[in-house]
């Protein structure tokens, strides 16, 4: 009797057992969660922005030349070029420009730059009557230039930046465009005639510019940095008017060419910030 009453109760659990399994066939699929709102951050700033900038430019003059409306040359003239400069300019710049992504933007930006002084010398070898060196025979004499010169720089510029540390963004970039120039009215002092001198009127022109720069971004607040750089910019030949003088004269014209070492501190803000990027987050079922 007891072996029968255990045979059945282990077959009625078999077939509980199978009709809990065929119930659980006919059970709906296990429900899917929505992906979370947020996964990682992606610090991935962008869009546009607006920038100003002040600084100072270290200008410095080479390649002094000299050209003659009367047929003169150098060599004709036993003439050689002394030293030539131009003073520092204050710098003060706007611009507009796109953050694309962490690592790459680009901006367009225009400059005055303040009045410099302009200032070169030639020197001439006596060698023939009506020279104007207040000698006989051999003796060297010879001229000092002036002159205001007054510019403005308008670049195109791209830059990569190098990654964010502390809040510390570390950049190179490099820019072409136009410079804007004006040497304003030259004079011409003889170095051996106290009553010897020349003048000669304005000349303005334009010349391509090139430039490579880098510096360090602070950030100030999200949409807000603070820009210190370095730029070299190579600004082309410059050309002074034609001189003409009291006493003999070769209607000269000067040329020369300029490049700057700038320091500049300025200021970005992003007016569109997209902020931080959220990753969306994997998809999991749920059992």
């Amino acid at each position: 009797m007891g072996r029968f009453t255990a045979l059945t109760f282990a077959s009625l659990l078999a077939v509980g057992a199978a009709q809990a399994a065929r119930a659980a066939d006919l059970l709906p699929p296990p429900p899917i969660e929505a992906p979370p709102l947020r996964g990682p951050v992606i610090d991935e700033p962008g869009g546009f922005y607006l920038r100003t900038d002040v600084g100072v430019g270290i200008n410095a003059a080479s390649n002094l030349r000299s050209t003659y409306g009367d047929g003169s040359t150098e060599a004709s003239l036993g003439a050689y070029e002394g030293p030539v400069g131009v003073g520092d300019s204050a710098l003060v710049g706007i611009g507009a420009g796109y953050q694309f992504n962490t690592w790459f933007r680009a901006d367009v930006t225009g400059e005055y730059r303040s009045s410099a002084n302009y200032t070169a010398k030639n020197y001439y070898q006596y060698t023939a009557p009506g020279s104007n060196c207040p000698t006989t025979g051999t003796a060297s004499c010879g001229d000092a230039y002036s002159a205001q010169l007054r510019s403005g720089l308008f670049l195109a510029n791209g830059y990569l930046d190098l990654g964010t540390w502390a809040g510390i963004t570390p950049y190179a970039g490099g820019g072409v465009g136009l410079y804007s120039y004006s040497v304003g009215t030259i004079t011409d002092q003889s170095l051996s005639q106290v009553n010897g001198w020349g003048v000669g009127p304005s000349k303005q022109g334009g010349n391509f510019a090139w430039a490579l720069m880098a510096g360090l971004a602070f950030n100030l607040a999200p949409n807000l940095k603070l820009d210190v750089g370095y730029r070299y910019v190579d600004m082309g030949t410059l050309s002074t008017g034609t001189i003409v003088c009291t006493a003999s004269c070769h209607y000269e014209t000067q040329r020369f060419r300029l490049a700057s070492n700038d320091l500049r501190v300025g200021l970005r803000w992003t007016l569109d910030s997209r902020g931080a990027v959220y990753e969306p987050g994997p998809i999991r079922a749920k059992y």
